[in-house]
């Protein structure tokens, strides 16, 4: 390992694509109906020893571990308009320390920071609803309430105001219990960030009416409008440039009434700036 400054970077650049992965989940197509919603408390976890470079070849580095429990709401305001909102409220994140093998010099010490992390409210509207078809815009604001300077890149915020617009359209295959959906936005970053274009693609299947499950494509595309000398705090945590696809799947389980269970996993492809290990989450939400 050549320096502290070098870990720091890879190890904060690739903490982006677990907190990023929370927020997505639960976007649907389908507006809820005035008074209706979805509201989840999750936990989700991410802990590797290996990480993707820019090029895709993979490298060992000290284990990082994000440790991460959210509120996140979805609620029908109209038929139509339906808010939403995804409330980070602690997050772990730790770094091991670093000693040399051969001579045992403690290069790095180790750290560790808990705070909340950034929110992230919105909106979405339904633009159209034919048979078992619907499209939907939707919009989001990334308010800035994690920690922006955190000495050795352990941020759970960047410090800027983003807001993020797309499109949703669903299909419903009733009275077969399956749907597919898809999406994409535009994500404008500010304060000399890359603009970012998420996309995803979800199918499910529910069976004997309790148990749905979800496959899941998702991916980050950088617009590469960035300023060079922005690196997102010491290590570049929210950095410019990053790009992943990733696949994953969720199993639901909802065995009576409007309370439910869910565990999730995702897995990185096509990786840049990356960790090399799977995230996983678990939640308890209610229906109705």
């Amino acid at each position: 390992m050549n320096s502290v400054n070098t870990i720091s970077r890879a190890l904060s650049l690739a903490l982006l694509f677990s907190l990023g992965w929370v927020a997505d989940t639960q976007a649907q197509a389908w507006p809820h109906a005035a008074g209706g919603g979805f509201y989840q408390i999750g936990f989700q976890y991410i802990r590797a020893s290996e990480f993707y470079e820019p090029d895709g070849h993979r490298i060992d580095i000290p284990t990082l571990g994000d440790y991460l429990l959210s509120f996140y709401l979805e609620h029908g305001i109209t038929d139509r308009l339906t808010a939403t909102a995804y409330i980070p409220f602690v997050e772990r994140v730790t770094l091991n320390r670093v000693v040399g093998e051969d001579t045992g010099f403690e290069f790095f010490s180790g750290d560790a920071v808990v705070g909340p992390a950034d929110w992230e409210i919105g909106a979405r509207y339904g633009i159209l609803k034919k048979g078992g078809t619907v499209a939907s815009v939707f919009m989001r604001l990334g308010i800035p309430i994690g920690n922006s300077d955190q000495e050795n890149g352990l941020q759970t915020g960047d410090g800027e105001l983003n807001q993020i617009v797309g499109i949703a359209v669903g299909h419903s295959f009733w009275p077969k219990p399956a749907y597919i959906q898809a999406d994409i936005g535009y994500n404008n970053r500010v304060k000399g960030y890359s603009d970012e274009i998420p996309f995803k693609l979800e199918a499910g299947y529910t069976l004997r009416n309790m148990w749905t499950l979800a496959v899941k494509i998702r991916g980050l595309m950088s617009t590469r409008n960035g300023v060079d000398e922005r690196l997102g705090g010491t290590g570049g945590l929210y950095g410019n440039n990053q790009q992943f696809v990733s696949y994953g799947g969720e199993l639901s389980y909802v065995p009576k009434g409007q309370l439910g269970l869910s565990l999730r996993g995702e897995w990185a492809a096509m990786a840049e700036n990356v960790l090399a290990a799977p995230v996983f989450g678990f939640s308890v939400f209610l229906k109705r």
